[in-house]
């Protein structure tokens, strides 16, 4: 017994910095995110309490409900796609062919590079007058090409889900969709060749039910990703106000607009609420949705 309570106090020792590190810049900025949001709190001056009115503001204004409209629309959209486009890589890469390694190197590369860069430098691609893009199909047409990539409604999200194909939580997912297919048994796919099953009907019966655990993790880091990294990539962009029109303002860029910008530290810190409550929401559904969809072996 005496062995056991000094295991325990070793243990818990160990683990004690995590809990202080987790106590000091998880819990208590939650706390005082939501003490903010229920003051008039601004850059300068006294901030005193005012109660709701800041989440009564909120939901009449019409700024708000569109910017959480395009955070849902966008967290789905770039699920999805970073999700179908990370597995294709990974069965790609999961063909036993040779220089694999070397194009998931160079695949991932890009993934490594800060989000702020990574969108500079697609910026400079797609922009209207000096872009990339545009002297290219100049060339090619034969003709000035001027498209507004990035402030056409029309071309605005094509640009931006292509850009999100780039960036580190989509190598991350195929790294770790790539060690999935690894682990799935062979004789099964050989038992699946037996009966004359197609290469779809292998991947929808076999493969994916084997993987549905990764599947999940991927979903829950993608949404996390989404809701949080969304503004280091969407503003160098289309800057605070998430042009054109709004399309593309997610809550991250709101709450920066109304943080620095507007110097509303109070109304901030309740949209700042209102994301946190948008991603445990986001996490609780799709757990829900995994309880008859994931597989476990076990």
């Amino acid at each position: 017994m005496a062995q056991k309570k000094r295991d325990n106090r070793t243990a818990f020792f160990f683990i004690l910095p995590w809990i202080i590190g987790f106590i000091c810049f998880t819990v208590f900025p939650v706390i005082f995110m939501v003490r903010t949001s229920l003051t008039n709190a601004k850059m300068v001056g006294k901030p005193k309490f005012i109660g709701a009115a800041n989440y009564r503001n909120m939901f009449k204004s019409a700024t708000f409900l569109n910017s959480l409209k395009v955070t849902v629309f966008f967290t789905i959209v770039m699920v999805i796609v970073t999700a179908v486009w990370a597995m294709i890589m990974a069965l790609l890469l999961n063909r036993k062919q040779k220089l694999n390694g070397i194009f998931q190197f160079c695949y991932f590369l890009p993934s490594v590079v800060p989000s702020v860069a990574l969108a500079y430098a697609f910026r400079t691609i797609f922009g209207k007058d000096a872009g990339l893009l545009n002297g290219l199909l100049t060339l090619i047409r034969g003709g000035a090409v001027n498209i507004n990539w990035l402030y056409d409604k029309q071309t605005v999200y094509l640009v931006v889900f292509f850009i999100t194909l780039f960036t580190y939580n989509t190598g991350q997912m195929m790294l770790i969709f790539r060690s999935g297919l690894a682990d799935v048994p062979e004789d099964l796919y050989e038992a699946a060749d037996l009966d004359g099953a197609s290469a779809v009907r292998k991947f929808f019966k076999i493969t994916l039910p084997m993987i549905s655990p990764l599947v999940l993790f991927n979903a829950v880091n993608g949404c996390i990703s989404a809701l949080n990294g969304s503004f280091a990539l969407l503003y160098p962009l289309t800057g605070e106000s998430g042009d054109p029109n709004g399309m593309t303002q997610v809550l991250s860029l709101l709450i920066y607009k109304e943080a620095f910008s507007n110097m509303k530290l109070g109304y901030a810190s309740a949209l700042s609420v209102i994301l946190f409550l948008l991603a445990a929401a986001f996490g609780i559904a799709i757990f829900l949705i995994s309880g008859k969809t994931v597989y476990y072996e076990n």
